[in-house]
């Protein structure tokens, strides 16, 4: 269901995609769909401060929000409890994962 998951900042920089999918960190998708983007929060200023157009752009996505509040939804909440734990509890949602521990692949390091 994911295009794509674009990871940014120092936090992504030094970021092994294939470790933060064995903990589930990151979803278990092809690894192609991940990108990085370097500090694309001052890029974003930049053209914020420096073209008309991509400050209209701005308020525009802005506008357009809506806001949900999740916490009320108990499914929800079961659903993100249970996706706090590292490493991840359900091997079905990481097919990959599963696949190299049983196949005794390990982690890669």
């Amino acid at each position: 269901m994911l295009d794509r998951v674009i990871i940014t900042g120092g936090f992504g920089q030094y970021l092994d995609v294939e470790k933060a999918v064995t903990i589930g960190l990151l979803p278990d998708i092809e690894r192609s769909k991940f990108r990085y983007m370097g500090n694309s929060s001052i890029a974003g200023a930049y053209m914020a401060l420096l073209s008309e157009t991509h400050r209209m752009e701005a308020l525009a996505v802005s506008n357009s929000m809506t806001y949900i509040d999740f916490s009320s939804n108990n499914d929800f909440m079961n659903e993100f409890t249970s996706a706090l734990f590292l490493p991840h509890t359900n091997l079905e949602d990481f097919p990959s994962v599963k696949q190299r521990l049983h196949t005794g692949g390990g982690d890669n390091g």
